[in-house]
């Protein structure tokens, strides 16, 4: 955060960009895309369901090294994936191909706006995935290869005791980010505790004082 962070949510109808540094948000954007639209090019595609799809998708492995639960010693689709559709070959080239080219569309925006900012070279170490999007299967590893740098997944199965600390300071940069994508919640306006005044210290170096 202090050096600089790139923190990417991967949600399912949005994906939002925030780039960090010196425990300010100095950049942000949010494309109307998100990772079902994976799931809609596989069903329009290989015209399946969207629960095959999704199906699909969901056990995907996106390190693309092995996909032996998806497709059989021909590199068909098993049979045990088409549930409210008849059976037919559907190659393993042409499902993954349409994976990787909405994947590799979602991530040339992103790296488009990093470079766009000209602080690419402050986030090497720093690169972070959250959201639905981060529990896919082995997504980290496609992100490390498609930016040429080793991107880390955010989540509570990846704490350690001496990261307590700064949880707090992540959680408000991960609120920062849902803000600007989700907007403010109408019922969410929190009433002001002095137990709170450091987190709102913090939010504060974020946007700014007002």
């Amino acid at each position: 955060l202090e050096f600089g962070s790139a923190i990417l949510d991967l949600g399912s109808e949005k994906i939002s960009l925030g780039l960090f540094k010196k425990l300010a948000l100095v950049h942000s954007v949010t494309f109307p895309i998100g990772i079902n639209h994976i799931v809609k090019d596989i069903s329009k595609v290989c015209s399946l369901s969207l629960t095959e799809s999704e199906n699909i998708r969901n056990n995907i492995d996106f390190s693309f090294s092995n996909n032996k639960n998806l497709f059989d010693e021909n590199n068909y689709l098993k049979n045990i994936y088409f549930i409210n559709s008849n059976f037919r070959k559907i190659s393993q080239t042409l499902i993954l191909n349409i994976v990787k080219a909405r994947m590799d569309e979602i991530f040339e925006m992103i790296k488009k706006q990093i470079i766009g900012t000209g602080l690419n070279s402050t986030f090497g170490t720093n690169f972070f995935i959250v959201g639905g999007g981060s529990n896919l299967f082995n997504l980290e590893k496609y992100c490390s290869n498609f930016f040429g740098l080793k991107v880390k997944k955010l989540g509570k199965n990846n704490k350690k005791e001496s990261e307590t600390q700064s949880d707090e300071n992540f959680a408000s940069c991960l609120g920062a980010l849902k803000i600007i994508k989700d907007g403010w919640e109408t019922e969410a306006i929190p009433k002001i505790d002095k137990r709170n005044i450091e987190k709102i210290g913090f939010f504060t170096k974020i946007f700014g004082a007002h």
